[in-house]
């Protein structure tokens, strides 16, 4: 099973240590990154608007990144 790394990142720098978690696919990895963002979100302090969920596994350097702001994407 593929491992995908999740690393938030805020005007091109990293902020927190990648979370690496096993899935099988691409659109697990899309689920998984919508549901991460929707709960620090709602924790708080994740308000910039230069924040985004950058996703990678390791064939590529990036599989696709999500804006935390949707306005920002």
């Amino acid at each position: 099973m593929p491992e995908y790394l999740f690393t938030i990142r805020s005007a091109g720098r990293t902020l927190e240590p990648p979370r690496a978690v096993p899935l099988d696919c691409d659109d697990a990895a899309l689920v998984y990154a919508c549901e991460m963002v929707r709960k620090l979100r709602k924790s708080g302090g994740y308000d910039d608007p230069t924040l985004s969920l950058k996703v990678t596994d390791h064939y590529r350097s990036m599989v696709f990144s999500i804006p935390f702001l949707a306005g920002c994407a």
